[in-house]
């Protein structure tokens, strides 16, 4: 085959194999990125919004677990009292989160107060009387209970009950005032001393959930969906598929996948799958410590994030099959316009091979053919010119290598002083290295410092923040002890009043113990009156221990003064009967008592005296608080400025810190530049060596170029010039 169609075909394959596969690699490439960057973007999209949902849940996660603690310490509570205690406990958090579709608790029988048999079929129990309440909020009703129903076979009770642990049920539609509302239950045990004794939790309405992942659309035209772990749809891209089974609303998002997505959401793993065109990707995320982990899954389209490759394609197809063509007819015709010329030249060439040097090529073309005659002509004429130049010159060349070893000679001395030079440069590259090593591990600790520094400055930003906060907190204590001593002075006043009411009232007892002397006639009268007073006492004795009783470990103290009554009423009882033996007495008593309640009006001047002396101390102290509570707000102001100036320290620290950094980075640089200099000086010294090594050879090769120029004369006769 000629050279001319084996240049065409050379050059075409070349073309195709280059050109494909440089056309098939950047498309994989290109596919492969983009799809790894898809999948991250939307597993990264996935993973943000079920983190919002988690938040969202897992705030009245926490609700439900502080109901749950301050139930269980339902044994502080009376046992008369501790059904009204949840009560109150399950009411309270409804109407401070009035979105909750309820609040409820549902005890083991007897083990809240063992008294179940007693509230029998009232609101909030069961036929039993056990304690099973429900506490909702209604418009029209306002906060209303009512029983649990079915709750011992269903999971917001049985589960936590049996296992301990706190779970979240399968969300489920629930219809309120005509309206279907998709909503779910926090529940959490109740413990005793490692116990389970009820369950409470709290039910929420899911919407917020559809509003997070319902307008979600990844790459524009994908889409999102929350599965709980049974496999319920709490959000999804399409509502009315909300409340249902992923097992029977999926299939056509699934497909095949179906049952091992619905595996994946149940076990809380993460999957992913293609199906009809759309890739779909999967995080599961556990909801504290529940054991029922749910799933956010979003569904991107491959046409959407392809779409580059394919346009990519088109183009590099198009561009490919062009620049085939185009290279194959180039080829073509070069081969062409190369063999036909060659041809001419091979015959000349071959007479130049014989020793005709007289030859010359004559081409009209003026292409590179032509300027390959011409300079193949040229190079003919030069070799002509230089065989004729060695025979003129051959003993001019022998003088010259002569006049050459004496100046390789020379040049030997002059490249071994250069190659002395050369070592005491790379020595004082190793000094200026040292010495940079050692700025740098200067500035390294330096660096150090400032960091050292800028956690310092941390410190103190937290410790004056702590102070901030103590100042804050000084001030409203002040601010409350000035309402103290204010609701103080009004207490002295009021204690001034009683005390003057106590003296008149006094005087009047000493006015009517001068009364009861002159009818002390009456006293067996009044002894039967006693008596009757003991029996009253007595029954009012019983009333306050059952009130001391209600009012637990508080009222422990009023019921031994109770008891300690009661028995002062029987001794009354008794001693009412032996009264009328020293009526005789009571005359005496009566003159004692006289005299007592005069020394007792005495003492309640004296009281008026010190009140009135408490009272002008009050409000001094008052005074002297207001003046404290002005001192404490100029303080409150001078650290907020004094944190605002630390916070600019701290700035500036962490500025010199990254300055030291750039520093020490170039600090490297020039290291390493350093050591590259010193490695260029020991290349030239070994350059130079080399250099005196060769200048030696040029002296052995010198002595030798007289008998080749010789030689070379000989050879070069062999050629017809004229």
């Amino acid at each position: 085959m000629k050279i001319g169609m084996r240049l065409v075909l050379i050059i075409t394959a070349l073309n195709i194999l280059g050109i494909g596969s440089l056309a098939t690699v950047s498309l994989l490439f290109a596919k492969r990125n983009i799809e790894n960057l898809a999948t991250e973007n939307a597993v990264n999209i996935a993973r943000t919004n079920s983190e919002t949902v988690k938040s969202w849940i897992e705030t009245y996660m926490d609700i439900s677990r502080t109901m749950a603690e301050i139930l269980a310490n339902y044994e502080s509570v009376p046992v008369m009292n501790r059904r009204e205690f949840c009560d109150n406990i399950l009411k309270a958090v409804m109407a401070a989160h009035p979105e909750l579709t309820g609040t409820w608790s549902a005890w083991a029988p007897n083990a809240l107060d063992g008294r179940d048999a007693e509230f029998a079929d009232t609101p909030g129990t069961d036929a039993s009387g056990r304690y099973v309440p429900v506490w909702a909020m209604d418009s029209g009703r306002g906060l209303y209970v009512e029983a649990l129903n079915g709750y011992e076979t269903t999971g917001y009770y049985t589960i936590p009950m049996t296992t301990g642990e706190e779970t979240i049920l399968d969300p489920y539609l629930y219809t309120l005032s005509g309206t279907q509302y998709l909503i779910t239950s926090m529940c959490i045990p109740i413990k005793n001393q490692g116990r389970v004794v009820g369950v409470c939790g709290i039910g929420i309405e899911l919407s917020k959930i559809q509003n997070i992942v319902g307008p979600l659309r990844p790459f524009g035209d994908g889409n999102a969906a929350v599965f709980s772990a049974g496999g319920i749809i709490a959000g999804h891209f399409d509502p009315s598929r909300i409340g249902k089974n992923m097992l029977d609303s999926e299939k056509d998002m699934a497909g095949p996948y179906l049952n091992d997505f619905n595996q994946a959401v149940k076990a809380g793993k993460a999957f992913s799958y293609t199906l009809n065109g759309m890739n779909v990707y999967s995080v599961p995320f556990a909801i504290e410590n529940t054991p029922t982990p749910w799933t956010l899954a979003v569904a991107v389209s491959q046409k959407t994030f392809l779409a580059p490759v394919r346009r990519l394609s088109f183009l590099i197809l198009g561009i490919g099959v062009g620049m085939i063509i185009l290279m194959s007819l180039g080829a073509f015709f070069t081969a062409r316009s190369i063999s036909g010329p060659l041809g001419y030249v091979k015959g000349i060439l071959k007479e130049v091979a014989q020793g005709d040097l007289t030859q010359e090529l004559r081409l009209t073309s003026r292409d590179e053919m032509a300027e390959l005659a011409e300079y193949l002509n040229f190079t003919l004429g030069r070799i002509k010119a230089v065989v004729l130049t060695i025979q003129e010159k051959a003993s001019v060349l022998s003088d010259t290598g002569k006049d050459l070893v004496v100046n390789m000679t020379e040049t030997a001395a002059a490249v071994n002083e250069i190659t002395a030079n050369l070592q005491q440069i790379k020595t004082q590259a190793g000094h200026q290295a040292n010495s940079v090593t050692q700025s740098n591990g200067a500035m390294t600790s330096v660096a150090e410092n400032i960091d050292s520094l800028n956690q310092q400055i941390e410190r103190q930003t937290n410790r004056v923040a702590q102070a901030s906060q103590s100042v804050e907190h000084m001030i409203e204590r002040i601010q409350e002890v000035t309402r103290t001593l204010i609701q103080n002075v009004e207490n002295v006043h009021t204690l001034s009043e009683a005390s003057e009411a106590g003296r008149g009232g006094l005087q009047e007892v000493s006015a009517d113990i001068a009364e009861i002397a002159r009818e002390s006639e009456g006293l067996l009268e009044i002894n039967g009156v006693m008596e009757n007073i003991a029996s009253q006492t007595n029954l009012l004795s019983m009333n306050a221990a059952i009130e001391a009783a209600h009012a637990g470990d508080a009222g422990k103290g009023f019921a031994v003064v109770a008891d300690e009554i009661r028995k002062l009423a029987e001794n009354s009882g008794e001693q009412s009967k032996t009264i009328s033996t020293v009526l005789n007495k009571i005359k005496e008593s009566i003159d004692k008592i006289t005299q007592s309640t005069n020394a007792v009006l005495l003492k309640f001047d004296a009281i008026n005296n010190e009140i009135q002396t408490v009272t002008e101390q009050e409000l001094k102290i008052q005074d002297a608080m207001k003046e404290q509570d002005s001192g404490s707000k100029l303080i409150r102001e001078s650290m907020q400025e004094l944190i605002q100036i630390s916070e600019e320290v701290k700035r500036g620290s962490q500025n010199m810190y990254q300055g030291s950094r750039d520093v020490l980075q170039e600090g490297k640089n020039l290291i390493q530049l350093t050591v590259e200099i010193t490695n260029g000086l020991q290349e030239m010294a070994s350059g130079a060596n080399q250099i005196n090594s060769g200048v030696t050879r040029v002296n052995q090769i010198s002595g030798t170029n007289e008998a080749q120029i010789e030689e070379l004369v000989n050879a070069v006769s062999a050629f017809t010039v004229n």
